[in-house]
């Protein structure tokens, strides 16, 4: 790192990019006319239009790793939660006396649970493995309560890379359906198309803090077209092209105008990814890193729209927030507590949580926005690091005893 840039991230203030964890920018209206003005040509605003069949056409190429394939390997969704939604009915149906409940993580967003409540599941959280922050399908497979799910949701914590091999055969050898919430796994999926499963279905969310989004949406990764048609058709609600209601289901279409913005995503998608690629370079290079602080955990370990800081214990975390937010650093704990200590969720059953306990302490998000520069991230650094202007501040490892205050809730 030059100088100059050492020096910019010791006596500058921080760009409005780094107050927020997360400083979406998307492509402008510009960027947007054309799709726009087909929007008026066709006067078809929704129910599957044009440009959310092109949407996806051009998604299943990029999924299928640019092989001329027939199969479809996707469907749309409005949101993140619909799609996840779509895919626990068509996968699993909804819950029955005898199969209530839902095994889950605790570490994950609220999105997770609410889905599946609303498919009439109990969430049952399962503690997370420590080294991938996921679950394990070989501990999952043996669950005491196995027998009483009608569904297993794993989650990508922070897009990490699922395990779609291992859960394919939790699937086959326990039968109980399995959906992975995989929210922002959007690149892991890009990067191997193998991943998209003929039994296990993925949910993505295009939620506009996402590194590929359409501002709302989501999409249902599935390599099984019948299962994906009926994915379609419960996200219309349940009605075929004869207006025949034959299942359940709800309104979770995608509207052209978030198609269009879609679409505009993945025409800059390589610069976007450049650009993603360049932040986790410069969080973890350089003479700025952190050291007593924690590890950067960054793309391609995790989703371009997170990047974490790995602490070594609660304490380093806390007085690793403290510092950040006094120089005016957004950061935020993606997860919370832990579903397990959301009041919406008290009363629901989970095994002993101590890995969940301990990563909802250690990890916290840094900005991640897409504009950040290398000065920027230069000076969260520093901040880190306790290098900046005023000085005499303790080393951050140095009072790894102390006992923090509870984190805010993400």
């Amino acid at each position: 790192m030059s100088q100059s840039i050492r020096q910019a991230a010791v006596t500058s203030t921080p760009s409005p990019s780094l107050a927020q964890v997360q400083s979406p920018r998307l492509p402008t209206a510009e960027t947007l006319l054309p799709y726009l003005a087909r929007i008026d040509e066709t006067r078809w605003y929704s129910n599957r239009g044009e440009l959310v069949q092109r949407l996806e056409r051009r998604l299943n190429a990029l999924f299928s790793g640019g092989a001329s394939e027939a199969t479809s390997l996707l469907v749309t969704a409005s949101t993140g939660s619909a799609a996840i939604e779509a895919a626990v009915l068509a996968a699993a149906g909804r819950a029955t006396p005898e199969r209530p409940l839902a095994l889950m993580p605790s570490y994950t967003f609220v999105a997770t649970a609410l889905s599946v409540i609303r498919c009439g599941y109990r969430p049952y959280f399962v503690d997370v493995d420590p080294e991938t922050w996921t679950l394990d399908p070989d501990a999952i497979a043996a669950h005491p309560h196995l027998a009483e799910a009608g569904l297993v949701m794993p989650v990508t914590a922070y897009g990490r890379v699922p395990d779609m091999r291992g859960w394919e055969r939790v699937h086959a050898a326990t039968g109980v359906p399995v959906v992975v919430d995989a929210a922002p796994a959007f690149e892991p999926f890009v990067r191997d198309p193998g991943l998209v499963s003929a039994t296990v279905p993925a949910a993505l969310s295009f939620h506009a803090t996402k590194s590929f989004s359409t501002a709302e949406g989501g999409a249902v990764l599935w390599r099984d077209e019948s299962r994906l048609f009926q994915v379609a058709q419960i996200s219309c609600f349940g009605v075929t092209d004869q207006r025949l209601c034959l299942f359940e289901g709800f309104n979770g279409k995608l509207s052209e105008y978030h198609a269009a913005m879609g679409l505009a995503c993945l025409d800059e998608w390589t610069r976007r990814e450049d650009a993603y690629a360049r932040i986790a370079a410069a969080y973890r290079g350089g003479d700025t890193a952190p050291d007593q602080a924690g590890t950067i955990v960054a793309t391609p370990e995790v989703s371009a729209a997170y990047v974490i800081l790995d602490s070594p214990n609660a304490a380093v975390s806390h007085l690793a927030e403290q510092r950040l937010a006094a120089r005016g650093i957004g950061t935020r704990r993606w997860y919370g507590m832990g579903l397990h200590r959301q009041p919406a969720f008290a009363d629901a059953p989970h095994d002993p949580l101590p890995v969940t306990e301990e990563l909802t302490l250690r990890h916290l998000g840094l900005p991640a926005a897409i504009d950040l520069t290398d000065e920027d991230i230069a000076f969260v650094l520093h901040t880190l690091n306790g290098n900046h202007a005023g000085g005499g501040e303790t080393r951050i490892g140095a009072t790894a005893g102390t006992t923090p205050r509870q984190p805010r809730y993400g």
